[in-house]
């Protein structure tokens, strides 16, 4: 892991929407260390939630240890995977419900072209499913 620096905390801090001077704040009253672990933290949960306040929450979070008391690299792996996963559940549902919808106008494009009251298997056709039909 590289060397904790001031920078690297205010360079860290802007992208959380936090200003350089509550970052040398929050430094001089914790340290660089607890500031930048748990910088991490807010950074990570940026992407899963609004944080209205970020700077109360860093501080919070400071003052009260959000940050697992694991490895930070495995930590961040496994909320990376968990993004991923969740991304890929969001694509998998977005794709399905795109084939559904172009299902629904091929078959709505089908039966426009032919309708299914001339087809030949027409007469075997339930009764309720007729009146049915007939309702749309």
């Amino acid at each position: 892991m590289s060397e904790v620096t001031l920078e690297s905390c205010i360079f860290h801090g802007n992208k959380c929407h936090i200003t350089p001077d509550s970052i040398r704040k929050l430094v001089e009253r914790y340290g660089l260390v607890m500031v930048d672990r748990e910088l991490i933290v807010l950074w990570l949960e940026l992407y899963d939630k609004e944080v209205r306040y970020p700077a109360a929450w860093l501080k919070r979070a400071i003052e009260f240890s959000y940050s697992p008391q694991i490895p930070h690299a495995e930590y961040v792996k496994d909320k990376q995977g968990k993004m991923r996963q969740a991304r890929g559940l969001a694509k998998e549902k977005a794709m399905k419900e795109a084939y559904a919808r172009l299902d629904e106008e091929r078959a709505a494009a089908r039966a426009a072209e032919c309708p299914p009251e001339k087809s030949e298997f027409w007469k075997f056709v339930p009764k309720a499913v007729k009146e049915k039909w007939a309702a749309k």
